[in-house]
């Protein structure tokens, strides 16, 4: 016999979906969407921008700009030679070797209490460059006023280590660097004062030699 339910209780059933077959389920497909027009329309747009901004700032496509120079001749075309800035540029070579650089500065200013300045210097700008071939010859020592300030100290002769050229390319450079304005040094110069102090040769020029060397006005 079925137990008696209790009074009030009603009997409840699990319900559960139907059981279907994956099989009936539709193949999946690749769908097919189209791009909006604007789209096209904006990357015209950019295309022709960038067109237009090639055009007006990459040389007109010129063969000048964007193919190498065949040779060295072919540029000098292009950049006519300057004899000045050539001997500036190898003056530079020399004063960075390091030579004058070490002590007198990238600028040409020195050091407050130990190196004198070139820039703005009475010794460096004399139209006559005698004095100063023979301080870059064979240095300087002792006191030595620059721009009114009193320098005590000594210079490295540079007789034994630069050519006559060096010398020259480095004066002309100095003398027309850092705001001084004064003639370029020739190599026949620097050649003639190396011969002519000779004597000299690794002592540094104190100031009252120096004044005492006849300069040309």
């Amino acid at each position: 016999m079925k137990p008696d339910r209790k009074k009030g209780q009603s009997k409840t059933r699990e319900l559960r979906p139907p059981t279907r077959s994956k099989s009936e389920d539709p193949e999946p497909s690749a769908g097919h969407f189209g791009l909006p027009v604007s789209l096209f329309v904006i990357l015209a747009i950019m295309l022709f921008w960038a067109m237009v901004y090639l055009d007006n700032h990459a040389g007109g496509f010129s063969p000048h700009v964007y193919q190498r120079f065949t040779s060295s001749n072919d540029l000098v075309t292009w950049i006519p030679y300057d004899p000045v800035r050539d001997r500036l540029i190898k003056g530079k070579a020399v004063y960075d070797m390091p030579t004058c650089l070490a002590c007198h500065g990238p600028t040409g200013a020195g050091a407050p209490g130990q190196y004198p300045p070139l820039a703005n210097s009475e010794w460096v700008q004399q139209k006559d460059p005698a004095r100063v071939i023979r301080i870059a010859l064979d240095g300087a020592t002792g006191p030595l006023v620059v721009n009114g300030v009193t320098y005590n100290g000594t210079m490295t002769p540079w007789r034994p280590t630069l050519s006559d050229e060096q010398i020259a390319l480095v004066l002309s450079y100095v003398r027309q660097s850092f705001g001084n304005n004064a003639p370029s040094v020739i190599t026949e110069d620097v050649a003639q004062v190396r011969k002519a102090t000779a004597a000299h040769a690794g002592t540094g020029w104190t100031a009252d030699e120096l004044t005492k060397v006849p300069v040309k006005e």
